[in-house]
């Protein structure tokens, strides 16, 4: 879970915002309470209720319903309003999934820069070795063989080629 600290205060503010409507849909005509009640209320209309017993057990049935219904609606709106924090982790799992995805299709571009950067350096070191023959041979007085002195030409060529 994350560090911040857990405002339970404002929790229990939305779990009492929240719960009336909750007891109103789970005492409601559509839900299992409700058909309940109309069951109870037909039975009584049609005198299929015959006698007090009958009736007695009906009606705790119905409050046995209703007590399930209400207990269960204040556990699940509660335990949604205490899931806060997961669900806001998870929002911020989300976005660092996001941002580690990025990241991941990013890389081959900058794989791609590395290598061409590489490639630049030994083209430019290759060059330098060069430079550095020919220039031994110009400081001990000696003619610089032909050979090196393409060789140099290419070498500065290729960097400049690679550059454009």
């Amino acid at each position: 879970m994350s560090d911040a600290k857990v405002d339970y205060n404002k929790r229990l503010e939305a779990f009492k915002a929240i719960y009336p409507q909750v007891l109103e849909m789970s005492l409601s005509e559509k839900s299992p309470f409700g058909e309940f009640k109309k069951l109870l209320e037909d039975f009584n209309d049609k005198n299929i209720i015959r006698n007090d017993q009958q009736f007695q057990s009906l009606a705790q049935a119905l409050v046995s319903v209703g007590q399930t219904i209400v207990a269960q609606s204040q556990n699940t709106a509660l335990s949604m309003i205490l899931q806060g924090d997961e669900n806001e982790l998870n929002i911020e799992r989300v976005a660092l999934l996001k941002a580690q995805t990025q990241t991941e299709l990013a890389k081959p571009k900058l794989i791609q820069r590395q290598t061409a950067q590489i490639d630049d350096n030994l083209r430019i070191e290759a060059a330098k070795v060069a430079q550095s023959l020919q220039f031994g041979y110009c400081t001990g007085g000696l003619d610089i063989p032909e050979e090196i002195v393409r060789l140099v030409k290419e070498k500065i060529e290729n960097i400049e080629s690679n550059v454009n």
